[in-house]
């Protein structure tokens, strides 16, 4: 069972985990077993950002892949990094993912249940 707090940040409110890691609280604690999942096992991913009542996908094609790091202070967000070379990267939108896949191997770690694409 996932353990975690929630804390308020930047009149943001999070689910801040034992090792520090904080999620949106609107994330699912099932979502953010896999994200940890990801990041401990530095799996490189593609992300797929969409409306997650609707399982629509939002088309997005840049800044979606990447290993699954962290930020620094007092509010450790999940970032997308590039590579192992990169210093940082984009805060990940954790609570509008729609799909995940593997970049090697394109196995899909999560689609929504109604996953689709948008016209």
């Amino acid at each position: 069972m996932l353990k975690y707090e929630i804390v308020t940040s930047n009149m943001s409110k999070y689910k801040k985990l034992d090792n520090g890691t904080c999620y949106d609280e609107e994330t699912p604690d099932k979502m953010i077993e896999l994200l940890e999942e990801i990041r401990e096992k530095q799996t490189r991913v593609r992300f797929h950002w969409g409306d997650t009542k609707t399982g629509k996908d939002w088309g997005d094609t840049y800044d979606v892949k990447g290993r699954i790091g962290r930020s620094t202070g007092s509010t450790k967000i999940p970032l997308l990094v590039y590579n192992r070379r990169s210093l940082g990267g984009d805060g990940i939108l954790t609570d509008c993912i729609v799909k995940i896949t593997t970049t090697l191997g394109k196995q899909t770690l999560y689609e929504h249940s109604n996953y689709h694409k948008g016209e």
